[in-house]
């Protein structure tokens, strides 16, 4: 410490003492300690309470070692002159330099009394209090401080600290904020404020201050750690998201920004990308795993969760979840274990219900219906509201073709559902309720159930299909608005960028390679064998190679001959749509033929994707696809006429024959020589069509016709039928309300062989607004006349190209009272019901309708025309096969 520069105090005393002061205080000036020290004890001596003497000889005794007697020599001094502030605040240097903090505060403080303009000393009596741990003691003189110089921004941080260390945050975070206003560059008094908002309970402005600051230091980590967890804490998911990106950015393997990440992967079309990511930066973590495993099983990525799943067991070896879990999606690929690890997974937490549903959709999968129902009532009975419980039992009547009895507990479902928690529940319980609905042909209730669905998960393209397949059997729907409806698909789809296609090459005339995809490579449920193994056993394989897209785990020996017709099979239902794609552009597919549509079990949202550079739409989905990535549909002049090609997103090519090619399977049964109003004694009206397409108007104009041949009756098939089950009560309780009773009706469940029962039937009887498919060639196969009714819209006209293509087009009919005089004709004129029965399975077998090679050919012709076009670098545009074309077999 250098002496005082005022001039030293004359105390009364000799010349020579002050003449010696004056040299001493000379040499201390100039550093000669040692000479300064010998001069001011000589002074002492003469004058020994000199108060300058004292205290600057005990700044020396300080400076040369001997704190203890420089405090001492200091306190004399005070002693000599308690009214110099020079002295207590050197003091209090001298005592903070012997760690007597208290003592030293004392000090400054009185130097503060004698000085009060100067604010330098409640500072320094402030940062003793604060090195005794006084903070509240250490804030007023800080204040003092503030007050004489407001605009110092270290005094203005420290006050800050000292209030939020004694637990004032919000005080604090206001002087933290006046600080770092005063001066920006103070990066800690502003990371300061954002803590003591926080900790002071102002969540959302503590955010808001470390996003600022973030912006400010963009290099700064802190800021960012704390902007992440408290938007977390907010809810804010978008500002935490931003803010571990950034994080990211500066330190890429930071687990908590990985782990904010990948917890906002909650959507079924997101990718766990960040999930995953976490499980590598933390491989040992289970509950990470486990978490993974989860999303990747909801995001139907089922052999990844599976290996995830195996994975978590290693880690946690009785894990209950992970057995559950690893159990589930075995049953789900089909795979064996399935069952045991369920079960394993219930013995580990007997009364966990989540484990106990688990086992009941193991035992679904594993087509064990019975097994699954005690699982899924296990789960209620150990958590009566659980909603996945309920929503499973609804499920399961549903696919046991128990619509009616499904509806009530899907409905409680609803009931029981929170709309934050139980989101996904909610969205499958409502769009079950939809299915459940449609299948009893309720189909303006249906769609608003699927709309309910589609509100809480608006992008869950499975939900959302089948809302489309049923508006188009609703028959008050507007087709522009159906047709709207299809075209918005695409727009709830996850973004994919174009890719290019890597062909074989653009050769307009080499052998095309084509691929279909579809669910239906089997015998049931779907029409494949009907309608798509004649083509693809059909294929000239000379100007096509087939590669078969399997894209469900059943099989049966309906698949074994599709596999065998193919050049190339893969098996896909496993498949995500990006690792589909991937397949498919690796197979260098030229066209893509997708047979599925809307339907259950389809891939809309792989064929939006563009994996082929042309593709094509088997319409055996009623309608159009409503994808820009579709290029063209098959279709005919009578299933697609004039005007209709405004209804579709796709170009149409117009076959000369069918738009379909029909192949019967095998059956026991042939049509009976005579038909059975011989045997009964009445006529036998029948419809074998799935009774979602009996909807009010087709029952109405079946009652009229019931009434108008008061001895005839109906005969009604399709699954869930004649069990006396809900659907049986709902479909007699319509008719009743139209006067047919009871005995009028008779309701039939599935059979085996689905042509037994059509030798029951004088006529098939095709509903009016939707018209029947495969049902309508059964029936001509089996020697049955079907009555047909136009109707507006796609579905209504298959009828009137199916039966035009036998030469029956005498039995397509434009309106109701048509349809009733054909009908009663039918039922009255033995002569008309005979000729229209005659040799019509021989009439059917020359008929276009099963011409295999012809409708390949026409098929092969419109592919050609169709890569010629892209080879060419010309848009899709709609065309006609001309018969020539078929001929020739190279379309033009």
């Amino acid at each position: 410490m250098k002496p005082n520069q005022r001039p030293p105090h004359r105390p009364a005393g000799t010349a020579d003492a002050q003449a010696l002061l004056t040299r001493a205080v000379t040499h201390h000036q100039t550093g000669q300690l040692a000479e300064a020290a010998t001069l001011y004890e000589q002074v002492l001596k003469r004058l020994p309470k000199q108060a300058d003497a004292l205290h600057l000889s005990g700044l020396i005794k300080a400076q040369t070692g001997a704190v203890t007697e420089g405090i001492e020599r200091i306190r004399q001094a005070v002693k000599a002159d308690p009214r110099q502030p020079l002295f207590h605040a050197n003091l209090g240097r001298l005592l903070e330099a012997a760690e007597q903090w208290e003592d030293a505060a004392t000090a400054f403080r009185s130097a503060g009394r004698l000085a009060p303009l100067d604010p330098s000393l409640p500072r320094m009596e402030a940062a003793a209090w604060t090195k005794l741990g006084r903070q509240d003691t250490a804030a007023q003189p800080l204040l003092r401080a503030m007050a004489l110089e407001p605009a110092d921004a270290g005094t203005a941080a420290d006050l800050g600290d000292a209030l939020y260390d004694c637990g004032r945050f919000l005080p604090a975070a206001d002087w933290y904020g006046r600080a770092a206003a005063l001066e920006p560059h103070r990066v800690l008094a502003a990371f300061n404020r954002g803590a003591a908002l926080r900790d002071g309970g102002r969540i959302a402005e503590a955010a808001a201050a470390f996003r600022a600051l973030a912006g400010r230091a963009p290099e700064m980590v802190e800021p960012l750690e704390h902007s992440m967890q408290l938007s977390q804490q907010l809810g804010d998911g978008g500002g935490a998201r931003t803010a571990a990106r950034r994080l990211l950015a500066l330190v890429p393997a930071q687990a908590a920004a990985v782990r904010s990440l990948g917890s906002a992967e909650t959507g079924p079309a997101q990718e766990p990308v960040w999930l995953a990511r976490l499980a590598r930066l933390e491989p040992l973590a289970d509950d990470v795993v486990l978490a993974l495993a989860g999303r990747l099983y909801g995001r139907r990525r089922i052999a990844a969760a599976e290996r995830a799943y195996r994975h978590a067991l290693v880690l946690r070896p009785g894990s209950g979840l992970a057995l559950s879990g690893l159990g589930l999606a075995r049953a789900t690929l089909g795979m064996a274990g399935a069952v045991p690890a369920v079960l394993r997974a219930v013995r580990v937490a007997p009364v966990d219900a989540a484990l106990a549903a688990n086992a009941g959709s193991a035992f679904q999968l594993a087509l064990q219906p019975e097994a699954a129902l005690s699982w899924h009532r296990r789960a209620l009975v150990l958590t009566p509201d659980a909603v996945a419980a309920w929503v499973n039992i609804g499920t399961l009547l549903l696919e046991a073709n128990a619509a009616e009895e499904a509806i009530p507990p899907l409905d409680r479902a609803g009931r029981l559902g929170d709309i934050t928690r139980d989101m996904d529940q909610l969205a499958l319980a409502n769009s079950n309720l939809g299915v459940a609905r449609m299948a009893l042909g309720l189909h303006g209730e249906a769609v608003a159930a699927f709309r309910a669905a589609l509100d809480r998960t608006p992008d869950d393209a499975s939900i959302r299909s089948n809302m489309l397949f049923c508006l188009c059997f609703d028959d008050r729907a507007d087709p522009v608005e159906v047709f709207r409806e299809h075209r918005a698909f695409e727009r709830h789809l996850p973004a994919v960028p174009a890719a290019p296609h890597a062909v074989e090459s653009r050769d307009p005339e080499r052998r095309l390679r084509v691929g279909y995809l579809s669910p239906d490579f089997q015998r049931y449920p779907g029409p494949g064998y009907h309608f798509l193994l004649p083509l693809i056993e059909g294929h000239d394989r000379g100007r096509v190679e087939v590669t078969c897209y399997h894209n469900d785990r059943s099989r049966d020996a309906t698949t074994d001959r599709f596999q065998a017709a193919a050049d190339r099979w893969r098996d896909v239902a496993v498949l995500t749509d990006e690792e589909l794609d991937r397949r498919i552009r690796e197979d260098r597919i030229d066209i893509l033929v997708d047979a599925g549509g809307h339907m259950s079990r389809n891939r809309m949202a792989l064929v939006a994707r563009r994996p082929a550079p042309v593709q094509v739409s088997l319409p055996l989905y009623p309608n159009t696809t409503g994808l820009s990535a579709v290029d063209y549909q098959i279709a005919d002049p009578r299933v697609a006429p004039p005007g209709a090609d405004a209804l579709h997103a796709e170009k149409l090519i117009r076959l000369p024959g069918c738009v379909l090619c029909y192949r019967p399977a095998d059956s026991a049964f042939a049509p009976p020589v005579l038909p059975p109003v011989e045997r009964t004694g009445h006529i036998t009206f029948g419809s074998f069509n799935n009774i979602t397409k009996v909807n009010a108007a087709t029952i109405a104009l079946w009652a009229r016709l019931l009434a108008l041949v008061p001895t005839a009756k109906l005969v009604l098939k399709w699954r869930g039928l004649g069990s006396g089950g809900g659907a049986d009560r709902r479909l007699l309780a319509a008719f009743a309300g139209h006067g047919i009773g009871a005995e009028r009706l008779e309701l039939r469940g599935i059979t085996p062989d689905p042509y037994q029962d059509y030798v029951t039937i004088d006529v098939a009887l095709d509903p009016v607004f939707a018209n029947g498919g495969t049902t309508i060639c059964d029936a001509l196969w089996m020697g049955v006349p079907v009555l047909n009714r136009t109707g507006p819209t796609k579905i209504g006209h298959w009828g009137a190209t199916l039966l035009d293509a036998v030469g029956m087009a005498e039995l397509v009919t434009r309106d109701d009272e048509a349809y009733l005089a054909q009908g009663v004709r039918l039922a009255t004129d033995r002569a008309f019901l005979d000729g229209q029965r005659e040799s019509l399975r021989e009439r059917m077998r020359r008929s276009a309708l099963m011409d295999e090679p012809g409708y390949a050919r026409a098929v092969e012709a419109g592919y050609r025309t169709a890569w010629r076009r892209w080879c060419a670098g010309l848009p899709a545009v709609a065309f006609d096969v001309a018969a020539f074309d078929v001929v020739d077999g190279e379309g033009r």
